[in-house]
C-alpha cells in the first residue's frame, strides 16, 4: 500500500522509490502485484510518468482514509504523551536515526516518538527524504551527505589480502543497492579506474539488504561509513580502500517544520547530523 500511496502522490515511480529508499523497480513490482491481486490497472504507465486510472483514482480513497486511520490508531495508543511523527527513508531510519535517539530522548522525555519509514505521511512533523547527487551540497536542509566507501566481512580478504588494489577488489562478488549499480559507479570513478564486474553481482533493493548481505559473507558492498560504524568497530566489516570515498547523495529536510515539536526535532539535528 505505501508504494501504490507515493507512486499516486508523485506521479513517477522513480520519485516514489526515492521517497521510500528503494528502487524503482522495486515499486513498480508491489505495484504489479496489487493490480493482479485487484484484477484491475491502477495506472496508465507512460515513458516519463504515471497516470491513476479511474478505477486507481477510486481506490487510493480508501488507501489514504485507511493509512489515516491506521496512523491515527498509533497517535491513541499515548494519549498523554506529544507525539513526534518522523518520515524518512528505513536505512536511514535504522542505521543513523536510532542509534542518535537516546539523546533526543533524554532531552525530551515526554515526547513519544513515531518513524514512518516505509511510507509518507500527511501529518509528520518532520519529513527526511534523500537525493542522488555526485557532489558536496551545502545547504542548510541538508541533514546528512551520503558518502560512499566500499566494505566486506574480513573472510573475503583472504582472496584478494588486506592491502587490494582497486582493480582487484572488483574481482570478488560485488552487492549492488541499486539496479544501476549507481554507488559503485561513483566509487570506481573516486578510484580513476572502470567499474567492470569480474565475478558477477547481486542487485539488492535497498542499501540496507545489501549491508545484510555484506555481513553475510555474499560480496563486497558499497555503504556510509556512518550507517556501518559499528559493524566496523566491532570488526564484522572492513574498510576496503579507506582514502577512497565518493559522493553518492543526500538526505534532507523536504520542508521546514513548522510544528513545536518538528522545531524542536530539527534544533537537535543540527547537533546530531555531523
Amino acid at each position: 500500500m505505501p508504494a501504490f500511496a507515493a507512486a499516486a502522490r508523485f506521479g513517477s515511480l522513480t520519485d516514489a522509490a526515492r521517497q521510500l529508499n528503494v528502487t524503482p523497480g522495486a515499486v513498480s513490482r508491489q505495484v504489479k502485484t496489487l493490480e493482479d491481486s485487484l484484477g484491475v490497472a491502477l495506472f496508465v504507465r507512460s515513458h516519463n510518468a504515471i497516470v491513476l486510472t479511474e478505477a486507481g483514482t477510486r481506490f487510493l480513497s480508501y488507501v489514504n482514509s485507511s493509512l489515516a486511520m491506521l496512523d491515527e490508531g498509533a497517535r491513541t495508543l499515548a494519549p498523554q504523551s506529544s507525539k513526534l511523527v518522523i518520515n524518512a527513508p528505513i536505512t536511514f531510519v535504522r542505521r543513523w536515526l536510532i542509534p542518535r535517539l537516546p539523546s533526543f530522548s533524554e532531552l525530551h522525555t515526554d515526547i513519544a516518538l513515531r518513524s514512518l519509514s516505509l511510507g509518507a505521511s500527511e501529518k509528520s512533523d518532520v519529513s527526511i527524504i534523500y537525493r542522488r547527487t555526485d557532489a558536496p551540497s551545502q545547504t542548510d536542509d541538508i541533514v546528512l551527505r551520503d558518502t560512499t566507501v566500499a566494505v566486506c566481512a574480513p573472510r573475503l580478504l583472504t582472496m584478494i589480502g588486506r592491502d587490494p588494489s582497486s582493480e582487484s577488489i572488483l574481482s570478488l562478488p560485488l552487492l549492488l543497492d541499486t539496479e544501476d549499480a549507481w554507488s559503485w559507479h561513483r566509487w570506481s570513478a573516486a578510484a580513476g579506474i572502470q567499474f567492470q564486474p569480474r565475478h558477477g553481482t547481486i542487485s539488492l533493493d535497498t542499501d540496507e539488504a545489501s549491508i545484510d548481505a555484506c555481513l553475510s559473507g555474499l560480496g563486497v558492498a558499497q555503504a556510509s561509513p556512518e550507517f556501518v560504524e559499528s559493524e566496523l568497530r566491532s570488526g564484522q566489516l572492513v574498510m576496503l580502500k579507506p582514502n577512497i570515498m565518493a559522493n553518492v547523495g543526500v538526505y534532507f529536510l523536504q520542508r521546514a517544520p513548522t510544528s513545536p515539536l518538528g522545531v524542536s526535532f530539527r534544533a537537535w539535528l543540527e547537533t546530531a547530523r555531523f
